[in-house]
């Protein structure tokens, strides 16, 4: 009967050739050995001597002979015979290969003096109970396996030196219950891919029973384990793979083992628990052989079934129920795809030179890199007043052009800023290299033509077009190629995880045909050298979005995603592969992403993370979005926080916005409805949670009794939802009270600010909002005229209706509406304090108690503010100064020390705070106190930059409600 492949052991061949036999054989067959000779000094070591032992006396004498000498060194020890000739009579120990030259005399006797061997072996392992020796002997009898298993249950590692009894019971093994036991007591197992003659024999003898013998190597020989895990039929051997996924090796053993064994792989993958890595290999396995899948589907489990259906259903390209072996979807034909995907770029010998226009004059000098001291970390450059001012022109608007795609942040803000505040006059400059000679400058110059184009900056056609007829042909034939001939001399390979098999099918827009799969490599190459962080996507990349489905991009996009992050992130940074996102996704994929840029910076993935945020806004929409500002409101990862914060006010001022304005937009709700409830149920139970004035969430029972939690569950309620009820319970405490410390910083920061709200927008955001309104109840607020004066202040009623400082009720008119400052409120704020004190309002932040500073007539008068100049100030107390909300907006360097800050004003100003020495950020320790110097209100330009101090402005100019926050902010500061 012949044997099923999938349970067929093939020993794998470095070990064929040293596999030590032990069955029965004619003596003829042993390799032949003259007797003849003097007699060796050294008695038993070697041949001769035990093979003239055989032929005077019979094996039985030699078994006795060995047995006596062996005993005399207990470790039977002095040479590792693994990786040397056996029968090399230079060997300072001969046992060894006396020992195996004993096993073939034995294995090779008669009926008669073989067993009259085995009968003086087991009176030896009585006589000489040395481990060594009775292991010895056990090898000597493979027809007595209680011996190995009794010598096996009596091995002690920590006596056994250099493990030498446990080479001779692996020899001894026949059974997968003794290798199993003996795996379990091996404590070392450096040394069993030494022995190869030793553990090819066992594996031979032991077939796929050695898979737990082998999972105990896993630890300490993890290599030489995962090399012969692979090669065993053994589902114990395929689980434990399974199991050890995550690094590169057990997934390249796991995928070895899928082509040895398809069946055993898939069935054991297909009911494993879900995961990243067992989803991706399965993946790699169902498209490598779709037909034996759909042949297994039936001797699945449903669920198992259901996976593999749907792996399947993908190759298929149909979304579920996809006969089996049947292709719903036509293969699209080569005349109705674009020719980039028929014959790319890089393989289009016929395709023909990008145009190369010499001595093209150069632009009048335009551009100069402004003072150091203002600019900060990445300057912007600026126009020259004259051209004896400019600095080199080539140098810095090819230096901006590389910053455009900069993997650091504020190279490439500042470089889109550049481009969009100078579009016509940056793209003169590079069309002298766009339209010059091949090379590394040509391409990101042409790229930044493209994206002027692109963006509807400047007609780069007309503007090239001042230069000569020649240049705006060109230059229309550089949009035209779109940088499909910008590509690298040698193409990277397509990877694995990449390969067009496993990832899902591409459909062309509006047609049910399905991209080819050397189409689909075509696609996967050009993603593999395009990223955003260089000088954007490969142009046939836009080709592709043009030319197929929109959906089907999203899913193929996603796959890829998937099949990366299966593989363990292998590609540098963060890769192509994560890119193809931004490129592809739609909202789907921002749905998708978002739990996984939540948990990255918990597992070592911070600038995956970051990168996913900027994915979520791209393709997520305003879903998206609502994720990020989630994520800066309620991750608990600090770093993300602020890296979601930067994305939303990014994101805001994209929108015409300000930050503030999007976040009124974007604020959460933590799943309340209108009424400001929501429902946990227990199953049979069901709890409202509500939330008080504070936002504290309770719970209300069915009699209307509030508690603090959720009660106990009951044998009557279901486990799960009980659990899942507590575990969100208990989730929405911890977001509350962030959303509460949140809104009522914010509400605080508009107070200062002097922020207003039209009457609309404040109804939705604090009479309306499930949450925002019980915040908005316990602040005084006021309407005020276009000049900034108070008209009248209100406060907001439980009721949702308006009171004023007499209590009566209130109506807006037409006027802004802020949050008072106390200075606003001036006679009125004793009332206030008083109303707040009848109600029982605890406010969210100092506000009619607030204390209140004011200039006086002579520090109004002057330009420097004498106060608090010459105080002295810890450091710390000044960093803590330059990070309050704010301030920081005019820190000036000083040989590489922060020496001041700032707090910027309305109308183009700036109060500046200068210090000495200054410190450095780091070594705070270098420079413990700090001297205000000096203390300016300075006029700014429209970037933001500061004037010299002899602009110096009148302190009198400043509003009082931001006069007194200065005040008090200093007084804190030098601990007045």
């Amino acid at each position: 009967m012949s044997i099923d492949p999938e349970d067929r052991f093939e020993l794998p061949r470095k070990f064929q050739h040293g596999v030590i036999r032990r069955d029965r054989c004619d003596r003829a067959d042993l390799e032949p050995f003259s007797a003849t000779g003097s007699v060796d000094p050294q008695g038993f070591a070697t041949w001769r001597s035990i093979d003239r032992i055989v032929a005077a006396d019979g094996p039985a004498a030699a078994v006795r002979s060995f047995a006596a000498s062996s005993a005399e060194d207990k470790n039977f020890s002095g040479h590792n015979w693994g990786r040397r000739s056996f029968y090399d009579s230079h060997l300072p120990d001969r046992r060894w290969p006396l020992l195996l030259r004993l096993l073939d005399l034995v294995r090779s006797a008669t009926d008669e003096e073989y067993f009259e061997a085995v009968a003086v072996a087991e009176k030896m392992r009585d006589e000489y109970p040395v481990p060594a020796s009775r292991a010895a002997m056990a090898v000597l009898a493979p027809e007595r396996p209680e011996w190995c298993s009794a010598d096996i249950a009596d091995y002690a590692a920590q006596t056994d030196v250099d493990n030498y009894v446990a080479r001779l019971l692996m020899l001894a093994c026949t059974t997968r219950e003794q290798a199993r036991e003996l795996g379990r007591k091996i404590k070392d197992w450096n040394w069993v891919n030494d022995d190869r003659r030793a553990e090819g024999t066992f594996l031979a003898a032991i077939d796929a029973g050695a898979d737990e013998f082998l999972i105990g190597c896993l630890e300490r020989d993890r290599w030489h384990a995962l090399n012969l895990l692979p090669k065993l039929p053994s589902d114990l051997a395929v689980s434990t793979l399974i199991g050890e996924l995550g690094p590169k090796d057990a997934q390249a053993a796991l995928l070895e083992a899928a082509k040895r064994f398809p069946r055993r792989v898939l069935r054991l993958l297909a009911e494993a628990e879900p995961a990243t890595q067992v989803d991706y290999v399965l993946r790699l396995h169902v498209a490598a052989g779709p037909e034996v899948a759909r042949e297994q589907l039936l001797r699945l489990s449903e669920v198992g079934r259901e996976r593999v259906q749907a792996l399947l259903n993908r190759i298929d390209g149909s979304g579920s129920g996809a006969p089996s072996g049947e292709d719903p979807i036509s293969i699209a034909a080569e005349a109705d795809l674009p020719h980039v995907l028929v014959v790319p770029p890089w393989a289009d010998r016929k395709a023909g030179k990008p145009i190369a226009l010499k001595n093209l004059p150069a632009p009048a000098p335009f551009f100069r890199w402004p003072a150091q001291e203002t600019s900060g970390p990445a300057a912007i450059p600026e126009p020259a007043p004259t051209p004896a001012e400019a600095g080199n022109q080539n140098k810095i608007v090819q230096t901006m052009a590389e910053w455009l795609h900069s993997e650091y942040a504020p190279y490439a803000e500042a470089a889109d800023v550049f481009f969009r505040r100078y579009p016509e006059e940056a793209v003169r400059q590079l069309l002298v290299c766009a339209l010059g000679p091949a090379g590394p400058e040509r391409r990101t110059a042409e790229a930044v033509v493209r994206f002027a184009a692109r963006e509807g900056l400047a007609d780069v056609v007309a503007l090239a077009g001042e230069t000569s007829p020649e240049a705006a042909v060109a230059t229309q034939a550089v949009l035209d190629r779109r940088g499909l001939d910008t590509f690298p001399k040698s193409m990277p390979a397509v990877p694995l995880w990449a390969d067009p098999a496993s990832l899902p099918r591409i459909l062309l827009a509006g047609s049910t045909a399905v991209l080819p799969t050397s189409a689909v490599r075509f696609v996967v190459q050009m993603l593999t050298i395009s990223s955003h962080r260089d000088v954007g996507p490969y142009g046939g990349i836009e080709i592709v979005q043009e030319a197929c489905d929109t959906d089907s991009l999203a899913e193929f996009a996603w796959g890829l995603f998937e099949n990366w992050a299966g593989a363990g992130y292998p590609t540098k940074k963060l890769g192509w592969a994560f890119d193809t996102l931004l490129w592809f996704g739609n909202e789907e994929t921002a749905r998708r992403l978002a739990p996984l840029v939540r948990a990255w910076p918990g597992e070592g993935g911070s600038a995956r993370a970051a990168a996913g945020l900027d994915v979520l806004i791209a393709v997520g929409g305003e879903a998206g979005l609502r994720e990020v500002y989630d994520i800066s409101q309620r991750s608990p990862f600090t770093a993300l926080r602020a890296e979601a914060s930067r994305r939303v006010a990014k994101a805001a001022g994209a929108r015409g916005l300000s930050a503030d304005q999007l976040e009124d937009r974007l604020v959460l709700d933590l799943g309340a409805g209108p009424d400001g409830t929501l429902t946990l149920e227990y199953g049979a139970r069901r709890f409202v949670v509500g939330f008080d004035e504070y936002l504290a969430p309770y719970v209300a029972d069915g009699t209307g009794k509030r508690r603090a939690a959720l009660p106990k569950p009951t044998a009557k309620d279901d486990g799960t939802l009980a659990a899942e009820a507590q575990r969100r319970f208990t989730a929405l405490k911890k977001d509350a009270k962030t959303f509460a410390v949140r809104q009522a910083a914010r509400l605080e920061q508009a107070m200062v600010s002097g922020r207003r709200w039209s009457e609309d927008e404040f109804r939705s955001v604090f009479v309306e909002h499930p949450l925002l309104r019980l915040v908005g109840r316990r602040v005084v607020w006021g309407e005020f005229d276009g000049d900034g004066a108070l008209r009248a202040a209100f406060r907001i009623a439980e009721d949702g209706t308006f009171a004023d400082v007499a209590d009566e009720c209130h109506v807006l008119g037409s006027g802004a509406i802020g949050v008072v400052h106390p200075v606003h409120l001036a006679a009125e704020l004793t009332r206030w304090a008083e109303i707040c004190h009848d109600y029982e309002i605890i406010q969210p932040f100092p506000q009619v108690g607030r204390p209140t500073f004011a200039l006086t007539s002579t520090e109004c008068e002057a330009t420097r503010l004498d106060r608090f100049c010459d105080a002295q100030l810890p450091t710390d107390r000044f960093l803590a100064l330059h990070r309050t909300p704010g301030w920081g907006g005019a820190a000036l360097w000083d040989s590489g020390s922060t020496v001041a800050t700032g707090r910027r004003l309305p109308g183009h100003r700036i109060l500046i705070v200068r210090v000495n020495p200054g410190y450095r950020e780091g070594r705070l320790a270098d420079t413990p106190q700090q001297t205000i110097t000096d203390i300016w209100l300075s006029p700014t330009d429209s970037h933001g930059r500061r004037g010299a101090r002899s602009e110096a402005l009148r302190l009198g100019g400043i509003e009082a409600v931001a006069a007194s926050e200065i005040l008090a902010d200093l007084a804190a500061a030098v601990g007045g």
